[in-house]
């Protein structure tokens, strides 16, 4: 069965946009080897209901047995029951699936005596070739049908690759091109464009945690590094995000660039002098750097990182920034606060009262005066923002619960309160309503909290 769900989703990957059905069609022969698959075109007419295709709708369907689903649906499936379910992407109308019942069909025959499964990769290799090889009136060639049909032995891809010998095609590894990126930033007579072509080129590769880590033994990191001093905008913004892909939940990295002096750099990138575009990488590289790093955290502290926060509360045109700040520090303080607890309760001590004299985190956002700032920001007309305000109201308010129960506050939360019941109970049924509902109980749980 997995043989056939990955010919699935590799056949209906290649076929992309086209409009024919695809369909898997078990061979009939009772004599079969599970170590063998063949893969054919079958060109027999079968009755209707073998050729159904499955009509998709914006509410999942369970796909029935020998159904063929057509491409650009969201498909799930139960790891525990196999059933399978699919429905239209959010703004698919459907119109484009309408005709499918019409189209022409493709049938696979899956034949387990033919080629083995390490050749299968091989055959579906050339499935664009062979099965897409059709005159302009939409007919197979007698080329591509014959070698189809004809039980064609395909070649195993060590063979493949004996005859690519000394071909630079699709062979390199990873670290060889990460390697010559690096080289042309190490050069001074790299133009700027090659410099900015060479750091896009690795913010692609970094995500891999082995190629983050391959950057750093190479000496590219320390290099990347470097480059967020440039003079060049282009390259200080480039440097910022190559950095923060690579360290993100990566602890071998966060270390290393730790050391390397990488998080008061950006403490200092995020400067009101700096442009919006590098402050904006800038934010994305220390968030990577000390989320799930608890030394990274402690470090950012003793730089005053808070104190670099508080400023951008009182400078104009900043709210993206302070939107990504309160969230980082909002993810960082339950890190914080589940590490304690957990540790107490270990300990068997009681963790019903106030901790905010354990977290690191919140016992100095506490002294910097981030009980006042945060609820500050519940005025705004921006839902997303105020959402994020309510989380860390949420997390916060095991340290700020004398804060936050003052008057003004508590005219705010039953304001917004309030607005979203009303939004909520709307007339019409729509995702703006149920976003208000979620809303609306995140206030009313935080209120709870503060009874």
């Amino acid at each position: 069965m997995l043989q056939y769900l990955a010919i699935l989703v590799l056949l209906t990957s290649a076929l992309g946009d086209q409009q024919q059905g695809l369909v898997l069609v078990k061979s009939d022969d009772e004599d079969t080897n599970d170590d063998e698959v063949k893969v054919a075109p079958n060109t027999e007419q079968f009755d209707e209901e073998d050729l159904e295709v499955f009509q998709p709708s914006s509410e999942w369907q369970s796909i029935r047995p020998g159904q063929s689903i057509p491409a650009g649906l969201h498909v799930r499936m139960n790891l525990q029951t196999g059933q399978k379910e699919a429905k239209l992407m959010e703004g698919d109308d459907g119109t484009k699936f309408k005709n499918n019942m019409d189209s022409e069909k493709k049938f696979i025959t899956i034949d387990k005596n033919v080629i083995s499964k390490q050749r299968l990769k091989e055959a579906l290799k050339d499935f664009r070739d062979k099965f897409h090889d059709e005159s302009l009136n939409g007919e197979h060639s007698d080329q591509s049908h014959g070698s189809l049909t004809g039980g064609k032995t395909f070649r195993s891809i060590d063979e493949i690759r004996k005859e690519l010998e000394g071909v630079d095609l699709f062979l390199k590894k990873d670290i060889e091109e990460i390697t010559k990126h690096v080289e042309i930033l190490n050069t001074s007579s790299s133009s700027l464009a090659e410099k900015e072509h060479a750091l896009d080129e690795l913010e692609y590769y970094v995500h891999q945690i082995d190629n983050a880590r391959d950057l750093d033994t190479i000496g590219g990191l320390s290099l990347v590094i470097k480059f967020m001093n440039s003079s060049q905008e282009s390259l200080r913004t480039r440097a910022c995000y190559v950095l923060g892909s690579a360290v993100q939940s990566n602890l071998v990295v966060q270390q290393s660039a730790l050391k390397q002096g990488a998080l008061p750099l950006l403490l200092r990138l995020l400067s009101k002098h700096e442009p919006m575009a590098v402050r904006k990488k800038a934010m994305y590289a220390l968030s990577s750097l000390i989320r799930l790093f608890l030394v990274g955290q402690k470090e950012f502290l003793k730089l005053n990182g808070l104190e670099m926060f508080v400023k951008l509360f009182n400078e104009a045109n900043t709210e993206p920034l302070v939107i990504k700040a309160i969230t980082l520090m909002t993810d960082i303080l339950t890190e914080q606060i589940e590490y304690v607890t957990s540790l107490l309760r270990k300990q068997g001590q009681d963790v019903s009262g106030d901790i905010s004299g354990r977290v690191p985190l919140l016992k100095s956002m506490i002294e910097k005066g981030w009980c006042q700032l945060i609820p500050s920001l519940l005025h705004t007309t921006e839902n997303d923002t105020r959402e994020k305000v309510l989380q860390a109201l949420h997390v916060m308010v095991t340290g700020c619960k004398s804060e936050f129960q003052k008057a003004h506050i508590q005219n705010s939360l039953k304001k917004l309160k309030l607005e979203w019941l009303k939004d909520a109970r709307g007339s019409e049924a729509s995702d703006s309503s149920e976003y208000a509902g979620i809303l609306a109980q995140l206030v009313i749980d935080l209120m709870s909290k503060l009874t």
